[in-house]
């Protein structure tokens, strides 16, 4: 079975995994509205076809909340604000609620000015970097966000991890579908590994180091992933050099712990304290929107309509497959791999909520 390959797993209609996600997050504690947030903030992952960073992860959230990690009521606060900046503490709540709200903020603040840069300090885990960038796009301006996490990524040339998968968003307005760049500066995210395991199938070489530092194909002899591009030949060490910048916007000046200080706090989950950067660019303040929108719009109109290596492979910009991927999956029902689809009926069991 390949990673991709969802033939004999369970589809659930959008509406009802949503609410069922928030029902779980409101008896986790959460208040109702935030419920809705961190369900909304969530399932996007799984509605682009991200399932590393979906419903799989609600097993790691619930531990972060029994084990008070994380704490279900909880308000940003702003320690430093300038005109165009922002610098907020997330007071250890939950990432999903927490960025939500930061990026409203920013993109606010981002209106008046021109542009916005924001950070958060005592955030956890947040789930797709796109959710928060791709809000900017729904108010025409472009998006960025990055997020630290526990250290998964062995330095280029170490052999043990000390970055985390430090990803980075990019979204920009068009006439269309927005342009989407969403990112791990590792070459894949570990949930990739995690479903692997779960299949019980190898994963592909350059992916996994082991203990010593040397290549692996077996998921359990995975010990760190390795730096976007994996070995000198494919520009690892440049991997390597993005995620050391990432570290910088979402640890250094966020004045948080850098990945290689965070302590991952149990072995199903991340950490629960890691930082975030988000930046709003309201485009009207550097060109004409519409302008903006129709020349980008060329531009990737133009890159897709060259001649494709494979005739059934069709040349694609940041952002396609998972916009299709949504229509999918809004028509036909997200996806869930079965041993996922049970453990969220054991969750919701345990948290006395009534099943699909």
């Amino acid at each position: 079975m390949a990673l991709t390959d969802w033939t004999n797993e369970p589809r659930v209609p959008y509406d009802d995994l949503h609410a069922l996600i928030a029902r779980m997050f409101e008896a986790l504690g959460l208040r109702p509205f935030d419920a809705t947030t961190a369900a909304d903030s969530l399932l996007i992952a799984d509605l682009r076809g991200i399932e590393t960073h979906g419903v799989q992860r609600m097993n790691f959230y619930v531990l972060g909340f029994r084990q008070g990690l994380i704490k279900p009521v909880a308000d940003l606060s702003v320690d430093r604000e300038r005109a165009s900046t922002i610098a907020f503490s997330g007071n250890h709540g939950l990432g999903l609620v927490m960025a939500t709200r930061a990026m409203e903020r920013v993109i606010a603040k981002a209106s008046e000015t021109g542009i916005c840069l924001g950070t958060i300090r005592e955030s956890s885990h947040y789930g797709i970097a796109a959710r928060y960038a791709l809000m900017a796009t729904e108010r025409n301006m472009c998006g960025m966000c990055m997020t630290n996490t526990s250290p998964i990524v062995v330095p280029f040339g170490a052999k043990r991890h000390a970055l985390g998968t430090n990803p980075i968003a990019f979204t920009a307005p068009t006439n269309g579908d927005p342009f989407c760049l969403d990112m791990a500066t590792s070459t894949v995210a570990l949930g990739k590994v995690e479903v692997a395991r779960r299949l019980g199938i190898p994963i592909p070489a350059g992916w996994s180091l082991d203990a010593e530092g040397q290549d692996v194909t077996d998921p359990f002899a995975h010990a760190g992933l390795t730096p976007l591009g994996g070995d000198y030949l494919r520009g690892g060490h440049k991997g390597y050099g993005l995620g050391m910048m990432v570290e910088i916007f979402t640890s250094q000046l966020a004045s948080t712990s850098w990945s290689g200080g965070i302590v991952r706090e149990h072995a199903d989950g991340d950490a629960a304290s890691c930082g975030h950067m988000f930046m709003a660019i309201d485009i009207d303040a550097f060109r004409d929107l519409q302008d903006f929108k129709d020349a980008l719009t060329d531009m990737c109109l133009s890159l897709k309509a060259m001649e494709p290596v494979n005739p059934d492979a069709p040349v694609l910009v940041p952002g396609d497959p998972e916009m299709a991927a949504t229509r999918y999956n809004l028509e036909h029902g997200v996806p869930i791999r079965q041993p996922v689809y049970e453990e969220l009926q054991q969750l919701a069991s345990e948290l006395g909520i009534a099943w699909l």
